[in-house]
């Protein structure tokens, strides 16, 4: 949540103290509620205190609160509990309205907070509530009445945040099934690679980048050589477990900028970001020949691949263009003889000569 949605929110929160201020004023020019003026300089200084300072915390861009209160909901609602209790003690008269106030303010934390934290938040309205009307001791009152109303009060907040924790419960499942589907989608899930789709999105938006800022970015298509061969003598568990250590060379061989899926099969795509034709062929060579170089599997099988190499915007400047290009440079090292490296714009120029 960035920080104008938070301001927005704070504004939201406090709005109501707005109204709840200009209620007891009307209730005072009434007569009904008796408010003195120094009375109305308290309320107003800590009024600016406790919503300026959450005010002036996102003005400064501070990040205090992300360890403790991430959605920022909790400052707001420390600020509200402080003047709810103010107004508790400045119009006495009108403390019953104060305590009708509070569960709208709960709802302002359903789904961010679960019943510990409204528990708090709620046991510090009652504490403030008391307080104030023991400072007040506005005529009439009877403490032990307050105190009976107060528990009332305390016990139905408290059902109430019963429920906040059911619906933060329900918002956190939710938004974990969210993730488990998005991974589901855009994952493969032997690998753990982005699969077809995903990577589908990451080259287009590239493409789309190179093609507005200038730059360039090289594309690679990996396949695994005699892959069928390898599964007939070693058996498909094995192989499933060639593609994963596979998988894993990749991430190694590769930078953090960088991007590798599983297209599918034995089939990998590597996106290189800011990467020319030659930069790419010296690190898809150093792909090769680290394969090349390891055992696979418990018995240290040999498995070797080709891959082949284009770059846009030299070879192509659109992503269907270019992932063909770098295809056909695939089947190009594949009839080379495999396990190596082939280039769009050579194997251009050899279907040319």
């Amino acid at each position: 949540m960035d920080t104008i949605q938070k301001q927005r929110g704070l504004a939201l929160a406090t709005g109501g103290l707005a109204v709840a201020i200009g209620v007891i004023a009307l209730l005072n020019a009434l007569h009904f509620a008796r408010v003195t003026p120094q009375e109305w300089v308290v309320t107003a200084l800590v009024c600016c205190m406790t919503v300026g300072g959450p005010w002036l915390l996102l003005r400064a861009g501070t990040r205090l609160w992300r360890a403790w209160d991430p959605h920022f909901v909790l400052v707001p609602t420390l600020a509200v509990t402080l003047l709810l209790s103010e107004l508790a003690w400045a119009a006495a008269e009108a403390r019953l309205m104060v305590l009708v106030v509070w569960p709208v303010v709960l709802l302002f934390l359903a789904g961010y907070v679960g019943f510990g934290t409204g528990a708090l938040m709620s046991a510090l309205m009652t504490a403030g509530y008391l307080s104030a009307v023991a400072l007040a001791e506005p005529p009439g009152t009877r403490i032990g009445v307050e105190l009976v109303l107060a528990l009332v009060f305390l016990v139905t907040s408290l059902f109430g945040c019963v429920v906040l924790g059911r619906i933060r419960h329900q918002r956190l499942a939710l938004a974990a099934a969210r993730a488990d589907l998005a991974r589901l989608v855009n994952t493969d899930p032997l690998t753990g690679l982005p699969n077809r789709r995903q990577f589908a999105a990451v080259f287009g938006a590239e493409m789309a980048r190179v093609d507005r800022y200038g730059g360039s970015f090289s594309l690679g298509v990996l396949d695994c050589d005699n892959f069928k061969a390898y599964n007939d003598s070693h058996g498909h568990p094995a192989g499933d477990e060639a593609l994963v250590e596979l998988a894993g060379l990749l991430r190694e061989q590769l930078r953090a900028s960088d991007s590798v899926a599983r297209l599918g099969g034995e089939e990998f795509a590597i996106l290189m970001v800011g990467v020319d034709k030659a930069t790419a062929a010296r690190v898809a060579e150093r792909i090769r020949r680290r394969v090349a170089g390891h055992g696979f599997g418990a018995g240290g099988h040999p498995l070797t691949v080709s891959i082949g190499i284009a770059t846009a915007p030299e070879d192509a400047a659109c992503p269907d263009a270019l992932f063909r290009l770098a295809d056909q440079a695939l089947y190009a090292a594949k009839a080379q003889g495999r396990d190596r490296v082939a280039l769009a714009d050579e194997v251009a120029a050899e279907a040319i000569g």
